[in-house]
C-alpha cells in the first residue's frame, strides 16, 4: 500500500495532537470506572506509561484492549456515561460507514482523516482505538481463523486499497472485494473472532487481537490470559490509568526483550498517517500544509 499525502506535523503540532487525545483518554477512562468496566492501556500508549511515564516522544496514537465481553459491555452502556457534548463512541451499530472491527472514542467538533479514507463515508474526529481481545485457539484452527479474518478485513478496508494500492492488479482485486456488502464482512469477521468463546472449554491459555495480525501462526498479538488477571495504575501524563498485571510479557510479545531502550533516530516516528487535521480550536492542517 502507498502511503500517498500525509500531514507533516512539527514538534508542536505533534505535542498539541498528543493532548488532544489524552482529553479523550481520560474520558474513556472516566466512563469505564463509573460503569464498572475493566480495560488495558495497549501498544505504544503502554509502552509510553511503562519507559516515559507518558507519551514515547514520536508517538501520535493512543490504544486501549478491552477483554470481549467488557468491549460488547462498553458498546451497550457508553451512551448512558458519556459526556455527550464534547465526544461520541463510533462502533459498526451506530455508524453504518464505519469499516473497522473495533471501536473508537472521538471528539465532536474536530476532524482527522487517515491518509486514503476520505473515500469512506463514515464519521470523523480526533480519537483513540478501542480494541477487543479474543479467545485464542491452541491448534491448527487459529490459523484457519487468522487467514479468515485477515481476508474479511481487506474486504472492509477494500474502499481504500481500490485508490492506494500501489500496483494496478491489486487496485482491481480491491476494487472487486469493495463489491462485497459490509456487513457479511463485519458478521463473518465476529463470528470467527469469537468462535472460540463458542467452544466447551472457554478458559483457553490465549488471547488474541485482530486474530490476523502478523503471520498466520498468531504469534504477534498472542498473549497469555494470566496477563490480564487484573489491573494495575500506571502513571501516564501525570494522569492514572489502568494496565494489565502482566505487561511486562505484553510489551516483550510486542515490542521484544529491549523494549525498554530508545530506539535509533531513523526509528523515532509515529505510525499515523492523517490527510487532514483539525484540532478543538479550530486550526486546522492538510496534506497540503495549509491550515
Amino acid at each position: 500500500m502507498e502511503v500517498g499525502r500525509a500531514v507533516a506535523l512539527d514538534a508542536s503540532h505533534l505535542r498539541k495532537l498528543q493532548l488532544e487525545l489524552l482529553e479523550i483518554y481520560k474520558e474513556f477512562d472516566r466512563i469505564c470506572r463509573a460503569a464498572h468496566i475493566p480495560y488495558f492501556m495497549s501498544g505504544g500508549t503502554l509502552l509510553g506509561a511503562v519507559r516515559h511515564h507518558g507519551f514515547v516522544p514520536w508517538d501520535d496514537d493512543m490504544d486501549v484492549e478491552m477483554l470481549r465481553p467488557h468491549y460488547d459491555r462498553f458498546c451497550e452502556v457508553v451512551d448512558e456515561f458519556i459526556d455527550h457534548d464534547r465526544f461520541f463512541f463510533q462502533h459498526t451499530g451506530n455508524d453504518m460507514g464505519y469499516r473497522w472491527v473495533y471501536g473508537k472514542l472521538r471528539r465532536k467538533g474536530t476532524a482527522y482523516v487517515r491518509t486514503g479514507q476520505s473515500v469512506i463515508r463514515q464519521k470523523t474526529g480526533l480519537c483513540i482505538d478501542v480494541f477487543p481481545l479474543d479467545e485464542g485457539y491452541e491448534d491448527w484452527w487459529q490459523s484457519i481463523v487468522n487467514g479468515g479474518c485477515y481476508f474479511c478485513r481487506k474486504i472492509l478496508w477494500s474502499p481504500v486499497g481500490a485508490r492506494q494500492s500501489a500496483s494496478f492488479g491489486k487496485r482491481l482485486l480491491f476494487r472487486t472485494l469493495s463489491l462485497v456488502p459490509r456487513n457479511w464482512a463485519l458478521a463473518c469477521h465476529r463470528r470467527l473472532a469469537v468462535r472460540a468463546a463458542d467452544l466447551p472449554d472457554k478458559t483457553g491459555p490465549r488471547y488474541i487481537m485482530f486474530h490476523s495480525e502478523g503471520d498466520f501462526s498468531g504469534k504477534r498479538y498472542r498473549y497469555e490470559r494470566a496477563w490480564f488477571d487484573g489491573t494495575v495504575e500506571m502513571e501516564f501524563e501525570g494522569c492514572k490509568f489502568l494496565a494489565p498485571r502482566g505487561y511486562d510479557g505484553v510489551l516483550r510479545v510486542n515490542y521484544e526483550d529491549s523494549y525498554m531502550e530508545i530506539p535509533p533516530p531513523q526509528d523515532r516516528h509515529g505510525h499515523v498517517y492523517a490527510e487532514r487535521i483539525r484540532f478543538s480550536d479550530g486550526e486546522e492542517l492538510c496534506a497540503e500544509g495549509g491550515t
